[in-house]
């Protein structure tokens, strides 16, 4: 006697096991963390460039001022996202929370390394 195979019902309780929902907000972040430090890195190496053209600054210096712009104006829009994010999905609360809580990030991080070679 020749028995069918078994086949898995198609209505079947059990679902396919998909990726948790944190993975695309993790991606999200990092995404608007790059984003943020490709602008505030841009405009630190333009605010630089003018100051070794004045004389004001040594290109070695400009280069670390420059990568510390960057990367916090990257954890600020990252943290700024996860703010926004956490209370709307779109809009102007979600645009104004972000520049907020961006703004707060970027000038505790500035205020925090500023302070470091005071000591």
């Amino acid at each position: 006697m020749n028995q069918p195979p078994l086949v898995w019902p198609a209505s079947s309780p059990v679902a396919a096991p998909q990726a948790p929902a944190i993975s695309s907000d993790c991606g999200s972040l990092v995404r608007l963390a790059t984003l943020g430090a490709v602008i505030g890195g841009s405009l630190a190496a333009a605010r630089q460039f003018d100051r070794i053209q004045a004389g004001e600054q040594l290109p070695n210096l400009a280069l670390v001022e420059t990568g510390k712009s960057a990367v916090a104006a990257g954890v600020a829009t990252a943290a700024a996202g996860a703010v926004a994010s956490s209370v709307a999905d779109q809009g102007a609360l979600r645009l104004g929370l972000m520049f907020l809580a961006g703004s707060a990030v970027f000038y505790g991080l500035r205020q925090w390394t500023e302070g470091e070679g005071d000591e």
